[in-house]
């Protein structure tokens, strides 16, 4: 036997994890004007225009998660042509001169306290309420009758198409998940496990890309049908262990290059020891012995919120109601104005 978390689970993805769209409106309006920055600046320098942008990351792929940890980041790819990024005597620009050229139009009007900055792989734009746009700049060209991209990276251009990592996201969460309610369960999970990453501000883990990709590897084809508890709770497991013997991982399209490092591998340590007592946790939900009292103080514990409070005090008090009744309709915030989202 095990107690049925799943409704207390999802109303706290609903009201406290998921990020609906009308509060995207300051990432989007962010983004659009970034694009128009970037573009009166690449005119004024005589430089090429972008032939499209391309939003990816979290954005792209719907996992974004509220945070009352860390601030928000959006990914927004800036696409040139090959050829118009020709030098003056016909050779190809650098990667690091492309992402200069697109740094420095940015930054034409002088318009950031901390100027915009190019990164391994991005140009990196940065407000003062801590939110930051990422613009990686890539190049296209057709060879063969193929047309590909490829991002600037550190020193070099590397085959990097960024579609490729949305379009395989979206394809694993409609082949693997066989409910089709708020953007699929493996899509939730992937919410959860990044909420719960982030809800310490000591810890220090791996990137929502990381735990993305882990997540797809963890998660079985099917599902577990109306229990997002179980589900959350097995891929934890599946991830402790897939840990413990590989602790690398790779980008799940071209090219499979590592998305962990040395330099990194202490994030994802701390990730599988403190998928240990989030485990030790939520297991509780399969002791036969488990009621509603105990579910919610274990799901208080592995995602560090107050959101429980209420229904868990009127329980302790001898308060009825039912395994449904799934905390306060209005979560006490604590913080006090907006959330912010990563």
């Amino acid at each position: 036997m095990s107690y049925d978390a799943n409704k207390h689970l999802t109303n706290f993805h609903d009201d406290k994890v998921f990020v609906a769209d009308d509060k995207l409106t300051t990432a989007r309006n962010r983004r659009e004007a970034n694009r128009t920055r970037l573009k009166k600046g690449l005119e004024a320098d005589k430089e090429p225009m972008p032939t499209e942008f391309v939003p990816q990351g979290s954005y792209a792929m719907s996992t974004m998660v509220q945070s009352e940890v860390e601030t928000s980041d959006i990914d927004d790819g800036a696409v040139f042509d090959r050829e118009a990024l020709k030098g003056a005597r016909g050779g190809d620009r650098s990667a690091n001169h492309a992402k200069e050229m697109v740094r420095k139009a940015i930054a034409a009007k002088d318009e950031f306290k901390t100027p915009p900055e190019v990164r391994g792989n991005c140009v990196r734009v940065y407000y003062n309420d801590g939110f930051h746009v990422d613009i990686p700049v890539y190049r296209t060209y057709t060879e063969n009758g193929v047309t590909k991209k490829e991002l600037a990276s550190t020193g070099e251009w590397k085959v990097s198409a960024p579609e490729d990592i949305t379009n395989w996201f979206n394809d694993q969460v409609v082949a693997k998940s066989s409910d089709t309610l708020n953007a699929r369960q493996m899509r939730r999970v992937v919410r959860l496990l990044k909420y719960w990453s982030k809800s310490r501000s000591s810890w220090t883990m791996p990137s929502g890309f990381v735990l993305t990709v882990l997540t797809d590897e963890a998660y079985r084809h099917g599902g577990w049908a109306d229990r997002d508890d179980s589900a959350l709770l097995s891929v934890m497991r599946s991830i402790r262990d897939r840990l413990t013997w590989n602790e690398r991982v790779r980008r799940p399209v071209e090219p499979r290059e590592e998305i962990t490092s040395d330099r990194t591998l202490g994030r994802v340590r701390k990730l599988r020891e403190e998928l240990e007592g989030a485990i030790n946790e939520l297991s509780k939900i399969e002791r036969a012995d488990c009621d509603e009292l105990m579910a919610l103080k274990a799901l208080k514990a592995v995602f560090n919120t107050d959101y429980w409070d209420g229904r868990i005090k009127e329980l302790e008090n001898g308060g009825g109601g039912g395994p449904g009744k799934a905390g306060p309709a209005q979560p006490v915030d604590k913080r006090g104005g907006s959330g912010q989202y990563a």
